[in-house]
């Protein structure tokens, strides 16, 4: 069998890439990043550079299909955000080869952050109120509440944008619009915990949380303290009846004083608690499996993980003399060299001076940068051609 695993410059297809080869698959990543993560594991027998998909996403589908064909691919797993231009290519990848996702409406309402909050009213678990703001006249409408909102974009990822109780000086560099919608909403405070699962047909097959204990800035987590809170796990089970999901998908909470959970947003994509399962290979490449039955959901394990080089670089500066930090890093396992895959520890450097470049190119910061060529938000796609 023989799996394409996209997004090879994410951790998380690292870690598909070792569990398909554990499970005796081979493995092909791909990615229009020429120096990604994945590229130097031992765990990819080959890689393939793809046309960027958001600046040509049929040439993107084009190449995809051309590339199934060639290597005889069985199945195609996407890891980023990529996943929406696969999604907007399904009928034309479908016949080809198994791809492991939803529908691109799906997706959509998962990705916009409003459309996702309105899905939820209702259920054990909900998102907080959220309003979609169009334009200035809705922002100005909101002024007084500032200090008890959240506002982002629809579109956004890695918080890089957020404003957690704004003041007015930051409300007034907000401009959302039709094309560039925001949302705003209500604040609560607590302890924020994120989740990963693997989904098919709505059947729960795979479920990891953790609590992101160290970050780069307020976004992506570095430090995975694995748990297991019961009403996370059930929200995932509703979210699966409801919508009848395919694909991989994490979410964010939150807990308030009061022991309820709240939930802020959707990553229709895998996530960080892929990792949880670096002890599961061979299950986790099972769950994907079209039958299973009645079986089970795949638990996680409930020991940390953690990008041991980040930890070093980012967080350990901050927090030199800090016990607790050593000894978090000690009790976690890196997740990006293991078992004595050593390419990916210098293949690291090699993606970030990639990203560096594409930054001081592109003229915006490292962060947005890392997905500039494969962010979808919410602009037009053509139809893709047959």
């Amino acid at each position: 069998m023989h799996v394409l695993i996209l997004g090879a410059r994410a951790p998380a297809c690292l870690e598909w890439a070792r569990a398909f080869q554990h499970a005796g698959w081979t493995v092909t990543v791909a990615d229009s990043l020429a120096q990604p993560l994945s590229r130097f594991s031992r765990a990819a027998e080959h890689f393939v550079r793809l046309p960027e998909p958001k600046a040509n996403p049929q040439a993107w589908i084009d190449a995809l299909a051309t590339l199934i064909r060639q290597q005889s691919v069985d199945l195609l797993l996407p890891t980023c955000e990529e996943v929406f231009y696969l999604a907007h290519g399904l009928e034309r990848l479908r016949p080809l080869c198994r791809v492991f996702t939803s529908d691109f409406d799906l997706l959509h309402r998962l990705h916009h952050k409003g459309d996702f909050a309105a899905m939820t009213q209702g259920w054990a678990v909900a998102a907080p109120p959220t309003q979609v703001l169009h334009d200035l006249a809705a922002l100005q409408a909101l002024a007084a509440e500032g200090e008890n909102l959240v506002l982002k974009p629809a579109y956004s990822r890695f918080a890089s944008q957020t404003l957690i109780r704004p003041s007015a000086a930051q409300l007034a560099k907000v401009r959302p619009s039709a094309e560039a919608p925001w949302v705003a909403q209500d604040f609560v405070a607590g302890q924020e915990y994120c989740s990963f699962s693997v989904l098919v047909d709505g059947q729960l097959r795979a479920h990891s949380c953790y609590q992101p204990q160290y970050r780069v800035g307020r976004g992506s987590g570095i430090y995975f303290q694995a748990c297991a809170p019961l009403p996370i796990r059930a929200f995932l089970e509703q979210f699966g009846r409801e919508t009848g999901y395919t694909g991989q998908v994490g979410f964010d909470f939150i807990e308030d004083a009061q022991g309820r959970f709240h939930v802020l947003e959707c990553n229709p994509r895998a996530t960080s608690g892929v990792h949880l399962f670096d002890d599961q290979r061979s299950q986790l490449v099972a769950a994907l499996s079209e039958n299973t039955g009645a079986n089970p959901p795949l638990e996680a394990t409930l020991e940390p993980r953690m990008i041991a080089l980040a930890m070093l670089l980012l967080a350990a500066p901050q927090r030199a003399l800090s016990r607790p930090f050593w000894k978090d890093y000690q009790h976690a396992r890196d997740v990006i060299v293991q078992d004595g895959d050593r390419g990916p520890l210098l293949a690291q450097v090699l993606s970030l001076g990639e990203i560096i470049g594409r930054a001081l190119t592109r003229r915006c910061g490292l962060l947005a940068a890392s997905t500039a060529d494969i962010e979808w938000n919410g602009q037009p796609l053509e139809a893709p051609r047959p």
